[in-house]
């Protein structure tokens, strides 16, 4: 389980890649056809599904590297074995956000799915399906972070570096 876990990671971490370098050649194309009279109509709006799936994905790596959410401000006031039991309870507040963020996805998905993109003739669904499968991600990601501050010795939850 642990080596299809890096698998997905990194082919995550690629995917984002990519889509971060697409979005880059699509803006600057469409900026240079435009600049010649002939604009590139569809690039602007596969930018921004591309930055719609980014978002996500790139949310998930920060997740995964616990550097999108912290208060370290306030917790590092606290007693090292408060400062676990804060992360913990943290961690399980973020998994109950991003769940009620795939159930509110999902939903998104199902009433966007007949509307279309008209340059692109695809659905809408491609761009809010981002939002229910970035969830799912994050959560197995913190998931993961949940299960290794619940095991670290280190009784503040952090690694030690």
């Amino acid at each position: 389980m642990k080596k299809f876990y890096e698998k997905f990671c990194w082919c995550e971490k690629i995917l984002a890649s990519s889509l971060l370098a697409g979005i880059m050649v699509l803006v600057f194309a469409a900026a240079m056809f435009r600049t010649f009279k002939h604009p590139l109509n569809w690039a602007q709006d596969a930018a921004l599904v591309a930055f719609a799936w980014l978002v996500f994905l790139g949310s998930d790596l920060a997740v995964r590297t616990t550097g999108l959410i912290g208060i370290d401000l306030l917790q590092k006031k606290f007693p090292p074995s408060i400062q676990k039991a804060l992360n913990i309870l943290f961690q399980l507040i973020i998994i109950g956000f991003l769940m009620v963020l795939v159930v509110y996805g999902v939903v998104m998905v199902q009433t966007g799915y007949q509307r279309q993109i008209n340059t692109l003739h695809i659905s809408y669904a491609w761009v809010t399906a981002a939002v229910p499968v970035g969830a799912l991600c994050m959560i197995v990601s913190t998931a993961v972070n949940l299960v290794n501050t619940i095991k670290s010795k280190n009784t503040s939850g952090k690694e030690s570096k």
